[in-house]
């Protein structure tokens, strides 16, 4: 069983002990998701039963979300969490969020750029819904409103890392044991993280500058100690960047952009790095179509370093259209890498049964021999989904 931070549950508490049951709603959903490998003579890859619950109060000055869920694979024991739980806390030109929450930033779909304030859960990979991938931090959370324009301070006092795949894992090709690499991180001040932004979203124009020091939530590995651990470090580092989007037409140009003070490639060597995207957003015919090209360069690259490219060049695209009076969506979403040639391809069907229940059915198909998507060649995957709302 996963733990649940002190800060959360102590908020879990107070907010349901201050709202009577008139004051909350809530709402939810329960689901099956059931995927097995092609490629390996069909055994389970994902056999999991998950119950997911919102508890929302509204007031005057002030609102609350409490989020809690259940998650039983067949392999694994029961896993009971928070995905959020905050206060809100409204004054006249600003809000103030506490607790544990998500923080979404940026303009690209499907990449981390500037969004990098919420940690990952990565033990499957980037297969998940990105709702869920996305982990919340606890922190506070600062919006003041002037006109068009927001700015927003976080202070993150306690650092999450990413969660990622067990040793065993299918998606853990190197088989580390990644349980223990936040562990000497102690809360303290000095540990902890700080991020600013600024936005202004106007009729023609959205524009979002930020800033962070942080954490690398990816774990750096050190080597193996004396006995047989595998040992990490997440070393600190620096970002600024940028989002901008805007409409010519009709079609909508984005674009997002960051440089990385700090990076470790492994213990002895640290780089910077340049991480941008630039795409297109548009509609022919019922079609929703969008596509990207990301690249990240090493700024301080050297030839001496052979387990990185100095450019690495990604493009995705994605397609969608609904039928049937918008109960049946077909959808496409494709990463193509350009270094060592691989690929993701991920088809989905989702058809509303009814108003409450969904059924989904989609593949996730692997191209190449090593790189990003390459290296789970054998990961092939086919599953379904039937989901609940409450």
């Amino acid at each position: 069983m996963k733990k649940i931070t002190a800060l959360s549950l102590a908020i879990l508490l107070l907010v349901l002990s201050t709202a009577t049951a008139s004051d909350l709603s809530w709402y939810g959903k329960v689901r099956n998701y059931t995927g097995v490998l092609s490629s390996q003579n069909f055994e389970y890859a994902m056999m999991q039963n998950t119950f997911d619950l919102s508890l929302e109060y509204y007031g005057e000055n002030s609102a609350f979300l409490v989020n809690p869920y259940f998650n039983y694979d067949f392999d694994k024991e029961l896993t009971i969490n928070l995905r959020e739980a905050y206060i809100d806390l409204y004054l006249e030109d600003a809000d103030l969020r506490i607790g544990q929450q998500k923080i979404i930033w940026g303009k690209a779909n499907g990449a981390f750029i500037t969004d990098v304030v919420s940690p990952k859960n990565l033990q499957e990979f980037l297969l998940p819904e990105f709702i869920e991938i996305r982990l919340g931090v606890t922190a506070l959370n600062l919006n003041y409103y002037k006109n068009d324009s927001t700015y927003q301070l976080i202070w993150v006092p306690i650092f999450t890392p990413n969660t990622l795949p067990e040793e065993h894992s299918i998606w853990n090709v190197k088989e580390k044991d990644f349980s223990q690499s936040a562990d000497d991180i102690d809360i303290s001040l000095k540990n902890s993280e700080i991020f600013a932004r600024y936005s202004l979203y106007t009729p023609k124009v959205d524009f979002e500058l930020m800033g962070g020091y942080m954490f690398d939530d990816e774990p750096t590995f050190n080597g193996v100690d004396t006995n047989g651990v595998d040992t990490f470090t997440h070393y600190r580092t620096s970002i600024i960047g940028g989002s901008l989007s805007s409409t010519l037409g009709d079609v909508i140009i984005r674009s997002e952009g960051a440089l990385y003070n700090g990076k470790h490639v492994n213990a002895s060597i640290e780089m910077d790095y340049l991480h941008y995207m630039v795409g297109l957003d548009y509609k022919i015919n019922g079609w929703n179509f969008s596509a990207q090209f990301i690249q990240k360069v090493y700024l301080d690259y050297k030839d001496d370093n052979p387990d990185i490219n100095k450019w690495q060049n990604t493009l995705t695209f994605m397609t969608n259209k609904e039928f049937l009076e918008n109960t049946l969506r077909l959808e496409l979403f494709t990463y193509l890498e350009f270094n060592d040639l691989n690929a993701l391809i991920r088809p989905k069907v989702t058809y509303d049964l009814s108003d409450d229940i969904n059924l989904i059915f989609g593949s996730n198909i692997f191209l190449g021999d090593s790189g990003t998507f390459g290296q789970f060649d054998d990961n092939d995957t086919i599953y379904a989904k039937i989901e609940l709302s409450f």
